[in-house]
């Protein structure tokens, strides 16, 4: 008896631990002018150091071969070199870059530093700068969220402005 409940025991142990990568609710999420979106078929996250420079991605995508329709994320710790951790990042850091990219068929919007440098330069006021908030950040997954204006072609000058609200990331490392 004592063995079939330590067996049986070690099973429920063994499989409470155990989750599947498929069974994980991995997504990049948002709304653009106020209709969702969500990516669920191809989320990752990479995060890659060279000589003290960090660089990390946040892409979602339908398919691993969607280019013309995605949204990614990317921050990098040049010039200062200092350590990603949760908390706030945005347009206006100087420890930091911070850009994004959003493509739906064939057109693509950006924002980010130099998006609102751009905007600083031109006279253009930014409603809503691009910011993320990381979350959750270990070794295995990144989870947060994220808004702002984007721009088509990161251009703060055209016309065709779109507001990206309610983002939501939770990405696995590869």
């Amino acid at each position: 008896m004592k063995k079939t409940l330590l067996v049986a025991a070690l099973f429920a142990t063994i499989f409470a631990g155990c989750k599947k990568d498929n069974d994980e609710d991995f997504h990049v999420s948002f709304s653009v002018n106020g209709t969702n979106k969500s990516y669920t078929g191809h989320v990752f996250a990479h995060k890659e150091s060279v000589s003290g420079f960090t660089t990390l991605v946040i892409n979602g995508s339908s398919s691993a071969t969607s280019y013309d329709d995605y949204l990614g994320i990317y921050l990098d710790n040049y010039p200062a070199g200092a350590s990603f951790a949760t908390g706030e990042y945005n347009d206006a850091g100087t420890t930091y870059s911070l850009l994004t990219t959003y493509e739906n068929s064939g057109s693509e919007y950006e924002a980010g530093q130099s998006t609102a440098e751009d905007a600083v330069t031109y006279g253009v006021t930014i409603t809503n700068h691009f910011k993320i908030n990381i979350t959750q950040l270990n070794a295995e997954t990144i989870r947060g969220t994220f808004s702002g204006d984007y721009y088509p072609g990161g251009n703060v000058r055209a016309a065709g402005k779109i507001a990206i609200t309610n983002g939501e990331f939770y990405a696995k490392f590869q």
